[in-house]
């Protein structure tokens, strides 16, 4: 990612440095999936996990501050749900509240709390960072859905506890 991206004067004024999207269609299968990486960190640390290889036919997305994020969000979102099948659900995961881009993002393996607020363009000024509720959804048997609600501790998450800054499904 450095590498395609190798300063801030490769990208426009308002660019969200801490939150670039990378759209990665599987060879063979064409099936898509998503990954993130924190730009600041990749150009801190190259050829680290921080800075992800790019593979052929990936597209970064480099997110606007200002601009919100939907419009590149949409087309991403609306082609992870077509993939999906009763036995393999949409790796999708959605963000509300005191964060400046609500929506859904695409579920990266290894997902957090923080990164998903990081996938949101991080919390609005007026945000109180104090307690969060993660709401989780199981379908069971393919006739119900059983939803549990989880209460953390959202200033721990975003500070990388990991009792509080919690695994996404």
């Amino acid at each position: 990612l450095g590498d395609v991206l190798p300063s801030i004067d490769e990208l426009k004024p308002n660019a969200d440095l801490h939150d670039v999207l990378i759209r990665r269609e599987q060879p063979g299968s064409r099936r898509v999936s998503a990954i993130s990486a924190d730009l600041e960190q990749a150009w801190r640390a190259p050829s680290s996990d921080a800075d992800p290889l790019l593979s052929p036919r990936d597209q970064v997305i480099v997110f606007d501050l200002e601009a919100g994020r939907s419009q590149y969000l949409e087309p991403l979102v609306e082609e992870l749900k077509l993939q999906a099948i009763s036995t393999e659900p949409s790796r999708l995961v959605r963000v509300s509240g005191s964060v400046r881009a609500e929506g859904e993002y695409p579920l990266e393996p290894g997902m957090t709390v923080a990164d998903l607020v990081r996938a949101g363009g991080s919390l609005a000024e007026a945000a109180f960072g104090g307690e969060a509720e993660l709401a989780r959804y199981q379908v069971i048997d393919g006739q119900a859905r059983k939803t549990s609600v989880v209460s953390l501790d959202l200033a721990a998450a975003l500070a990388g506890d990991p009792q509080a800054d919690l695994q996404l499904q």
